[in-house]
């Protein structure tokens, strides 16, 4: 095996890892976090907190509507009790009568809008709710699907890094690091196939005598436009 086909063949093997590799970044991206989930969480959050409110503002209407009634009718029993005698007193309560009776028709409308809302939010609630759940099992489906391909991943990385240290030992340090300077200058492909006389990578013509001195195997030939290897194949 020439020196520049030992390192086709690590490079063969480096851009099967780091596909590998990218992709197990992106499956771990994708299941640390879920747009449609968050989103359902948000939603969720500010609608618990709405029916929190229309809770809270329902109580306190029929709370002072409550109060209210209370106050009317010690006001009629009192008025029309025959307790009270005195004609001013009398007129005293005959308008807290009227203001009292004004006032609980506003309350009554006050309580009702609050059981419109509060109807309404329980509503939202459940329909987030819902939305939730829905989206949190289309998430778990999916994640069960992408652990899956993570371990088939994971074991096919170690299959090549296995493959890898094995093409390592065809390779000397001085041609490694020409390799691995290359790859790291040129996007990740440090050899490149001669192909039609051409290099693969850029596709400068190849003169006829380098071509020739890649076929014998001997040394390394870099194109001398952009630099890679050539590997006759």
């Amino acid at each position: 095996m020439s020196r520049a086909s030992s390192l086709h063949r690590l490079q063969t093997l480096d851009l099967q890892i780091d596909r590998r590799q990218a992709r197990l970044k992106v499956i771990g991206e994708i299941l640390s976090e879920s747009a449609a989930v968050n989103r359902g969480r948000h939603a969720l959050s500010e609608a618990e907190s709405t029916l929190r409110t229309a809770r809270s503002a329902s109580r306190l209407a029929e709370e002072e509507l409550a109060a209210n009634k209370a106050k009317l009718e010690e006001a009629e029993k009192r008025l029309y009790g025959g307790s009270v005698h005195n004609p001013k007193e009398l007129q005293d309560l005959q308008a807290e009568v009227e203001s009292l009776t004004r006032y609980r028709s506003a309350l009554e409308d006050r309580l009702l809008e609050a059981m419109v809302a509060l109807e309404t939010a329980e509503t939202d609630q459940r329909s987030a709710e819902g939305a939730l759940s829905e989206a949190t099992g289309q998430t778990a489906v999916r994640d069960t699907a992408l652990a899956e391909e993570q371990a088939r991943i994971a074991t096919e990385l170690d299959r090549l890094t296995a493959e890898r240290e094995a093409a390592l030992a065809n390779v000397t340090q001085v041609d490694l690091a020409l390799y691995t300077q290359v790859r790291d200058n040129r996007g990740g492909l440090a050899v490149a196939l001669v192909q039609d006389d051409t290099c693969g990578a850029c596709g400068l013509t190849v003169a006829h005598s380098l071509r020739q001195e890649i076929r014998q195997g001997d040394s390394l030939v870099r194109c001398i436009q952009c630099g890679r290897i050539l590997y006759a194949g």
